[in-house]
């Protein structure tokens, strides 16, 4: 058993909280999901008095992400909609994200789990590790303190799938340069308590038909700039609910032939929304974003980034379409400027 897994589970059975928070990133994806999940479960075991509720922030926008909250009956509640968040829970847990990042000023932490390269000195436990999934971590603890999974178990099967997909999408199916023995251990237990029908079902997940308009976006020559197997591209204001599309045309755009690394971007909101993925082995996504974006609006993991920039005071309301039309403008043409300035070394 870790440092961190004792700590937890003496806390939790010392304390025996009533209501226990555990905190996703905004627009939590697979791997956040599934180990808040599998924490919840885990927490059960010690304390079956404790309630656990999962929160998140943003909108679960992601064709998939939403396609397996629905097919799994996940429960997830919206900060935004509990009165007095912060004295809501007894303690709160984070779970693929830090506390500065997902919680206000001061609110106490119990623990934080994460993978990315990133510190805290605000939780009282943490367990932040190099390895491809939060997921994999989860499902250690579990392992570690004899929980079996059953796949003849609804509610089991639902966790077990949970968390496999989890590793599934932040390994890229186990060949990521991020992935470690823990992640096969942990796929190679999992894949046989799964409902295989309910993973079939994620895994083809129904595409938008928004995502064809907003990829024709990149095929007009003045939102996009390629050089030296860079990709930028910008495809404009869209609505939060279809920001999914930035992460899915940069993918799309990285694996295209004589390109290394892909931007795109949009105006989501009062915020710039920036999507960054590389194939390039030499590239340290997490740091090339920090350094364009400022460490406090970006960051990243192998192969994989995202931004989220305030538009502040340059924000429009909706309705002006003219000004909007001169804003994007601007916002294009510094973003294009920026990234380009950066990865040609002059920062």
């Amino acid at each position: 058993m870790s440092k961190a897994l004792e700590e937890l589970k003496n806390a939790i059975i010392t304390k025996e909280p009533n209501k226990v928070g555990i905190v996703t990133h905004d627009n939590p994806d697979p791997d956040c999901m599934g180990a808040a999940l599998g924490l919840s479960k885990l927490i059960n075991h010690w304390s079956s008095g404790t309630t656990c509720v999962v929160f998140y922030d943003g909108e679960i926008s992601h064709a998939q992400n939403k396609t397996m909250v629905n097919v799994l009956s996940i429960s997830l509640t919206n900060k935004s909609e509990v009165e007095n968040f912060n004295e809501s829970v007894d303690c709160f847990i984070t779970v693929d994200v830090t506390p500065e990042r997902c919680l206000d000023e001061g609110v106490e932490c119990l623990m934080t789990i994460d993978h990315h390269r990133v510190d805290t000195d605000i939780p009282q436990i943490k367990d932040i590790r190099q390895v491809g999934s939060v997921s994999s971590i989860v499902w250690e603890y579990l392992k570690d303190e004899g929980i079996e999974l059953d796949k003849s178990n609804e509610k089991d099967a639902v966790i077990a799938t949970a968390l496999l997909m989890g590793i599934k999408t932040d390994t890229s199916d186990l060949v990521s340069e991020n992935v470690t023995d823990l992640d096969f251990e942990a796929y190679k237990h999992l894949i046989g308590c799964v409902n295989r029908r309910h993973l079939s079902s994620i895994i083809n997940y129904p595409i938008p038909p928004y995502h064809f308009d907003l990829r024709s976006q990149l095929d007009k020559e003045d939102n996009v700039r390629i050089d030296n197997g860079v990709f930028v591209g910008g495809i404009g204001y869209i609505s939060a609910s279809k920001r999914d599309a930035l992460a899915t045309m940069a993918d799309e755009r990285s694996r295209v032939e004589g390109i290394e690394t892909a931007f795109v971007f949009a105006v989501v909101g009062d915020y710039i929304e920036v999507s960054v993925r590389s194939v390039g082995l030499s590239v340290d996504v997490n740091a090339l974003c920090q350094k364009i974006f400022g460490k406090k609006y970006a960051g990243g993991k192998m192969g994989a980034g995202a931004a989220k920039i305030p538009m502040g005071f340059l924000a429009i309301e909706n309705g002006e379409e003219e000004l909007k039309e001169t804003t994007w403008a601007s916002v294009k043409a510094i973003m294009i400027h920026k990234i380009f300035y950066v990865m040609s070394g002059n920062v």
